[in-house]
């Protein structure tokens, strides 16, 4: 996704979303909505927040309108359309790797209450933004095409993330590990960089210096999400040692108190996690939850329990929306936000996390519970 990124695959999409809503405001407003949802979807909260925002802030300083609405929307729309896949969201391979979900039946049970919770958000978030948002912008004259730095790249990128979710979706049937297949497609498209980018700076005679600034591989490099990984062992080392110490029992029993039913174990557990990783971000609460529910304290029936660990995936993605310490995705956000000169205070955020996230969170555990009842 970051190589992708770097050849201005994202930016082409964005610029012709942009263009596609004319001068209408209303348009642009439901085009970067639908544009964060479908990008999401096919990549990652993580991503979109950091290749859509400088697009919408640059979109709403031409345009002089007010940015805050449609920042809101596509902030939203990423940690919601977040859940439909396996690979939207690290905290969701957390849960399906713990409970051995392959691919397809995680989004078997995952994509219904993803797109009916999806649109209920675009339409409240209508309602509550549709004074703010003009009728009228001025579009920016820039051709979309302007905005590839590396054409054959992005085609290339595209065709091998395309074939990475294809090899994803039949991994059960190949009996192929599924980290196995974004490190190979990984490795292919890193491969490409290092090569078609060394064969430039030869052509061109650069300097070592200039060879290694140069190339995009370095690019990847240095974007990749590298703190992530000591945060994780971090949440690993804190989980275990609330383990060792007999709290991960003490929760269990506590929680499965309220997780005697199928409804009751659903928007329990579902308004608890995603309070919860405003407490100690997504990420150390889904391993916390997860060891809950795992862990033989935790007395609830086969189907509450089935209900609890899909209610934790969408707590963990839900739960980034309440405030800018629910997810990693919060923080870079608004570290882009301050970057452009644009300030979203936490009460203003948190006041719209409030007014939308609670009915979500009902409306998707209740298609859940719809779900397990016909299906199970």
């Amino acid at each position: 996704c970051v190589s992708l990124d770097l050849t201005g695959f994202f930016r082409y999409l964005a610029l012709l979303a942009t263009r596609a809503a004319g001068n209408s405001g209303k348009k642009l407003f439901l085009y970067f909505f639908l544009l964060s949802s479908i990008l999401t979807v096919f990549t990652s909260n993580d991503i979109v927040i950091l290749t859509m925002t400088p697009i919408i802030c640059y979109c709403a300083q031409y345009a002089d309108c007010d940015p805050i609405p449609f920042l809101i929307a596509q902030f939203f729309a990423a940690n919601i359309w977040s859940v439909a896949l396996y690979i939207g969201n690290p905290t969701n391979i957390i849960v399906a790797q713990a409970y051995g979900l392959t691919f397809l039946e995680y989004s078997r049970w995952m994509a219904l209450p993803t797109v009916v919770t999806g649109c209920a958000c675009l339409a409240l978030l209508w309602v509550i933004f549709r004074k703010r948002i003009p009728e009228r912008v001025k579009v920016p004259q820039i051709d979309p095409r302007d905005a590839l730095k590396d054409r054959g790249g992005a085609i290339f990128g595209v065709v091998c993330f395309l074939v990475c979710l294809v090899l994803l979706s039949l991994s059960s049937w190949l009996d192929i590990e599924i980290w196995l297949i974004p490190v190979l497609v990984a490795a292919v498209m890193l491969t490409r960089d290092v090569v078609t980018h060394g064969i430039l700076i030869i052509r061109k005679r650069k300097t070592v210096g200039e060879h290694f600034s140069a190339l995009t591989s370095a690019s990847v490099i240095k974007m990749m999400p590298w703190k992530v990984v000591p945060f994780i062992i971090g949440s690993f080392i804190m989980v275990e040692d609330l383990s060792s110490s007999g709290w991960i029992s003490i929760f269990a029993g506590a929680i499965s108190r309220i997780s005697s039913g199928l409804l009751s174990a659903t928007l329990g557990i579902g308004f608890l996690s995603s309070l919860a990783a405003n407490l100690v971000n997504n990420q150390p609460m889904t391993i916390l939850f997860t060891r809950i529910l795992e862990n033989p304290a935790f007395v609830a029936s086969a189907e509450a329990k089935k209900a609890g660990m899909f209610a934790l995936i969408m707590g963990s993605n839900f739960g980034a929306n309440f405030t800018f310490m629910g997810a990693l995705a919060g923080i870079m956000w608004t570290k882009i936000l301050t970057d452009k000169g644009i300030h979203i205070p936490l009460k203003e955020f948190l006041k719209y996390g409030l007014l939308i996230m609670p009915l979500l969170i009902v409306i998707g555990a209740l298609v859940l519970v719809v779900e397990m009842t016909i299906w199970s």
